[in-house]
């Protein structure tokens, strides 16, 4: 029976089946607590303490302790998702990052920049150089990490 309810799981062909699925099998309470237990072990994966995290997520030692303990064991099912959740949440920013460029590059100054772009030469060279920085940091795996994008 067990192995059916994954086959159920993995029959799902999209998000909103996912979706769909979960929201008619689980209460929204049942499903915040699934999600707690996660962002609880995305925060554990990068190293914050448990006053930290309790600090951000409202939770207690207790239940910390609980989603450590599943971290430690040998089985893969937490640091699957936690790998892929910061995965995705680094192309998101990535995204909005980039999708914030564009419209910055769309005001009057980016026009006068690029008349006379000499003028602005060590700007640029800056801003190259930072973007360098940040693609070569883990900047935004920190920011990936504590990006949560249904608390925004």
């Amino acid at each position: 029976m067990i192995g059916e309810f994954y086959d159920a799981i993995d029959f799902l062909e999209n998000r909103d089946e996912v979706r769909y699925f979960f929201k008619s099998l689980l209460s929204p309470e049942e499903i915040a607590m699934f999600m707690r237990r996660i962002e609880i072990a995305v925060l554990l994966t990068a190293k914050f303490s448990y006053g930290k995290i309790s600090q951000i997520l409202g939770v207690g030692n207790d239940k910390i302790s609980n989603v450590q303990r599943a971290l430690q064991q040998d089985d893969n099912g937490y640091k699957i998702i936690v790998q892929r959740l910061i995965e995705n949440r680094k192309r998101r920013l990535k995204r909005i990052k980039s999708e914030n460029k564009k419209a910055t590059d769309m005001s009057p100054m980016s026009a006068i920049k690029k008349k006379y772009p000499a003028y602005f030469l060590l700007n640029n060279l800056l801003d190259k150089a930072i973007e360098k920085l940040d693609e070569d940091s883990k900047e935004l795996e920190k920011e990936a990490l504590l990006y949560t994008p249904s608390l925004k």
